[in-house]
């Protein structure tokens, strides 16, 4: 079946989400999951992020060893942890079971699938490949290819990494996330990431460095009161939200604020980052002008603890193609809106030189950015001057002599 990403990654119980997983766990046996990208029905007028799962339905002794496993070990558990929910009950009870009856599921991540964006078909096809207008089940380099290999030991198979492909224990599995998460991209960047700290470097969490700020305000308690909003770029950059755009009220004062939303206060030096787009780099450190701004709660925030981590350094490291990856990995959801959650990020592992030397990094970086930006204000300023010359206000040839000097 082809099923959204939501379905396998999910946490919250109320989205039925971890349900449906339990329910397949427990009636069939998941033989390979395919995640597909974001653009494989985009033609079809589709935008959600999807996954092919391949599933065999126990047959009637495995289902009554499961079921029998099941109840005998949610008794003893109930006996033992009064205090547990039926949902902890049932998942620690499925865990056990399923431990009885081990066995290896096939992930793998698509990139390329024979189409791109717009539909346009392309060489690259990571699926499977043909050979006499038939599948190529001996193509090493397809997914289809690498699957045929793992049926054939699936406990001795090692996975590639081009096309992404991995065997995962159901044990480990239920180990890797809480909520056992299903999807692909999780357990694919889980197998690849740094496991020891580089040369000079040492191992943290992130929940070890950084503490939740959650300094709450009601705006419309101080209705004479001009309040400055922020939001984040999709690069990354600071901004104030402007008023009477959209939904926004028309001015920021107290007392236009509903009471529906949820608000922070930011402090200069904070981590702020976007729930929804962190794994596209959309990541900042909150600079002196915006100390006392404001934030929804989309936009969380997190005060550094800046003996053993430098907030820009922070800021450089999230936006690195290694975290971005990372984070990517932990989003859940399946629309254009997936997001981040909290828990997973904080539960994010980096590993860091000391202090000074992000520190200096720091500083040779934000000398970079900021002649990188007096590069583009002066091309932009060259672009305005261009104006003037179409339209007759400046002399072409003072244009020129002037930026020939510059140069």
């Amino acid at each position: 079946m082809v099923i959204p990403d939501g379905l396998l990654n999910n946490a919250g119980e109320n989205s039925l989400c971890p349900a449906f997983r339990r329910y397949i766990l427990r009636t069939c046996r998941i033989l390979a999951v395919v995640s597909l990208p974001d653009h494989a029905f985009r033609k079809s007028g589709a935008q959600n992020k999807t996954s092919i799962l391949f599933l065999k339905k126990h047959d009637e002794d495995t289902q009554h060893q499961i079921d029998q496993s099941i109840q005998s070990h949610t008794e003893a558990l109930r006996a033992e942890h009064p205090d547990w929910t039926e949902t902890d009950l049932e998942t620690q009870a499925l865990r056990m079971a399923l431990a009885e009856v081990n066995y290896h599921i096939f992930l793998t991540e698509a990139d390329q699938i024979g189409y791109n964006p717009a539909g346009s078909t392309i060489a690259q096809n990571e699926l499977y490949s043909l050979a006499n207008d038939q599948p190529n089940t001996a193509d090493a380099d397809t997914i289809l290819g690498q699957y045929f290999r793992f049926v054939a030991n699936s406990n001795a198979y090692a996975g590639t990494s081009r096309p992404q492909c991995m065997s995962i224990d159901i044990n480990e599995l239920f180990d890797s996330h809480s909520s056992f998460r299903l999807d692909p991209k999780f357990h694919l960047f889980k197998r690849e990431r740094l496991r020891v700290p580089p040369p000079n470097m040492q191992s943290w969490t992130l929940n070890q460095l950084l503490t939740r700020r959650e300094e709450r305000i009601v705006p419309s308690e101080f209705p004479d009161r001009e309040f400055k909003v922020l939001t984040l770029t999709q690069e990354g950059q600071l901004e104030e939200r402007e008023a009477g755009k959209g939904n926004n009220p028309p001015s920021w004062f107290g007392q236009y604020f509903s009471d529906g939303s949820r608000w922070f206060v930011a402090h200069a030096g904070d981590l702020i980052f976007s729930q929804i787009d962190i794994w596209k780099g959309c990541v900042a450190i909150i600079p002196n002008e915006f100390d006392g701004a404001i934030v929804t709660q989309e936009f969380p925030l997190y005060q550094v603890d800046t003996n053993h981590l430098d907030p820009y350094y922070l800021r450089l490291l999230l936006r690195s193609r290694y975290f971005q990856r990372a984070i990517r990995a932990i989003t859940t959801g399946h629309s254009n809106r997936r997001r981040t959650q909290q828990d997973d990020f904080e539960t994010l592992e980096i590993y860091l030189p000391d202090i000074e030397v992000q520190r200096e990094i720091g500083r040779v970086m934000r000398e970079l950015e900021q002649s990188t930006n007096n590069a583009a204000n002066t091309f932009q300023s060259a672009l305005d001057e261009i104006n003037e010359c179409i339209v007759g206000r400046l002399d072409p040839q003072a244009f020129i002599r002037s930026h020939t000097r510059a140069a």
